[in-house]
């Protein structure tokens, strides 16, 4: 072969390279959407439904904007590829916006209320608004069935000959449009964030995803401390690794006595820290799930909250920039030193608010769990895809089948029954929790069930995920994990200091207790002896 030859074969399969690597690109990858709004929650929710939609949309775009209706300036739709309309209650007045939608040529999606304050406007579509039917009983989506929220109120839309209805629903005697699409114009009569999948299924036709991520699903161990049973662990771990199933460890690297106060952190547990090596070996990927799992001492570990105060539902007093950081760095350098490395991070209970996402974004590349939708009040969703490079993750792994409850005897079949409702999404991502202390059998009856169903379990460390903080970096791909940290600043070169600490606490409380004795007998003598005197006095 030629020299010239050899140049144009080259060139050749470059061009072909790059032809095939931009056809399974994700075609959106450059695209803007706007959402607007006139609320941005619901009446009688708490959810803010605005921040759910706009995190949600990041599968999907790259740049997500969002704008009140009220405050919509003439032209500014026309820096968007896509338009989301949501929340809106009132009839709406803004014409300039009623006038920039009609003319809109790319793709419109109206949420819910209000579509006839657009259609009576505009001459654009065919389609009629009829009324409100809060008799609404099951949903119809390819070939597949959903029950309906019987407290919701269902718009009623008269489709006309060019509509395609996506899906149906039906009060029990007659049928109606739930989702349809005519001309550039899709809409859905309602949307309830606790019953998603269909809508957010018909995104992928609405944005015209070509390729979907391989659907996954995760299985994690969660509200793993240093008081946990460490061969009820071993054997979780053993029982999974025989099945092939990786799974996360939900770590929590101190221990707090709520009684006491005494603070008790993984190192000085070493059969625990052992366990959780072991568990890694065994295919199980750690992550961060706080550092001790509650506020103050009054809280209990593993059972409280840590970043946000649910007392007095709010966000908590403390600076988020110092304390979240605080908290990641004390227990990153009591796992690093220890031979653990976390590879994502998880909310005690999913609640931390907004900026308590982005500060915890500029250390973890990765969140597992719920999203907490708000500043103002604990609501959290769930998605069911992986959010990526959105401006509050970089990367969002959705809990969304939920988890084991001795209490509730249906526990399991509810499981069963989300995962049925998820498969309705193409490429879709979720998982479920198991707490360690719970008999094995639920478990094992779960994962049973989902290999039964074909699927394909999550394995972090085989993602690409970091962490970085200060000294410590932790790093992993294709199931190798890579980290470094400075060894001068170890915990255990301050742990005869905490021990100290223990010490004193515990030496004071002592004291204390021994003062208090005293005191009271003191008091009791004292007593006795006044009566004593008083007597003798009457006597004489």
């Amino acid at each position: 072969m030629t020299y010239k030859k050899r140049i144009f074969v080259l060139l050749t399969l470059l061009i072909l390279f790059t032809v095939n690597t931009v056809s399974y690109a994700d075609s959106n990858s450059g695209k803007k959407t706007l959402i607007i709004y006139e609320n941005e929650k619901s009446f009688a929710y708490n959810e803010n439904k605005v921040n759910h939609l706009k995190q949600l949309l990041y599968v999907f775009n790259k740049d997500v904007s969002k704008v009140s209706v009220n405050d919509y300036k003439k032209g500014y739709m026309e820096k968007f590829d896509y338009v989301f309309v949501i929340n809106i209650r009132n009839d709406i007045k803004n014409t300039n916006f009623l006038k920039d939608l009609t003319n809109f040529k790319n793709k419109i999606y109206w949420i819910e209320d209000q579509i006839e304050s657009f259609l009576n406007y505009s001459n654009k579509y065919s389609i009629t608004y009829n009324s409100k039917n809060n008799n609404i009983t099951k949903l119809n989506y390819k070939n597949k069935e959903l029950a309906a929220n019987g407290v919701n109120s269902y718009n009623i839309i008269n489709p006309s000959s060019s509509t395609n209805v996506i899906s149906s629903m039906t009060d029990g005697y007659n049928t109606y449009p739930f989702i349809l699409n005519e001309k550039n114009l899709y809409y859905i009569s309602k949307w309830d964030l606790q019953n998603s999948y269909i809508f957010d299924d018909t995104l992928n036709d609405f944005y015209e995803r070509k390729k979907t991520e391989k659907s996954e699903i995760f299985v994690r161990i969660e509200d793993v401390h240093p008081f946990r049973d460490t061969k009820k662990l071993r054997e979780i771990a053993d029982y999974l690794y025989k099945e092939n199933v990786p799974f996360m460890i939900a770590l929590i690297p101190t221990y707090v006595d709520s009684k006491t106060g005494k603070i008790n952190t993984l190192d000085y547990n070493t059969d625990f820290v052992e366990t959780i090596k072991y568990m890694q070996k065994k295919g199980g990927s750690v992550i961060l799930h706080g550092y001790t799992h509650q506020i103050g001492h009054k809280e209990v570990s593993g059972e409280g909250y840590e970043f946000w105060d649910i007392k007095n539902d709010r966000p908590v007093k403390e600076d988020m920039y110092t304390y979240v950081k605080n908290r990641f760095l004390s227990g990153l350098r009591l796992c690093v030193e220890n031979g653990i490395y976390p590879l994502a991070f998880e909310a005690p209970h999913y609640a931390m608010n907004i900026d308590g996402y982005k500060e915890a974004k500029k250390y973890f590349s990765t969140y597992v769990g719920q999203y907490q939708n708000n500043n103002d009040n604990f609501a959290t969703s769930t998605f069911p895809y992986t959010i990526k490079n959105s401006d509050t993750f970089e990367t969002f792994i959705p809990e969304n089948l939920g988890f084991i409850d001795d209490k509730n005897m249906f526990a399991v079949d509810e499981i069963k029954e989300k995962f049925e409702k998820l498969q309705m999404v193409r490429g879709y991502r979720g998982g479920f929790f198991y707490h360690p202390y719970l008999d094995i059998k639920y478990l094992k009856e779960s994962i049973k069930y989902l290999k039964d169903n074909n699927v394909n379990f999550l394995d972090l460390k085989s993602k690409e995920n970091y962490v970085k903080i200060d000294d410590i970096s932790i790093e992993s791909k294709d199931g190798k994990i890579n980290y470094t940290y400075d060894k001068s600043k170890s915990v255990s070169n301050n742990k005869q200091e905490l021990e100290f600490k223990n010490n004193m606490k515990s030496i004071n409380n002592t004291v204390i207790i021994f003062v208090s004795t005293i005191l009271v007998l003191f008091l009791i003598i004292f007593i006795i002896f006044r009566i004593m005197n008083k007597r003798k006095f009457t006597r004489r």
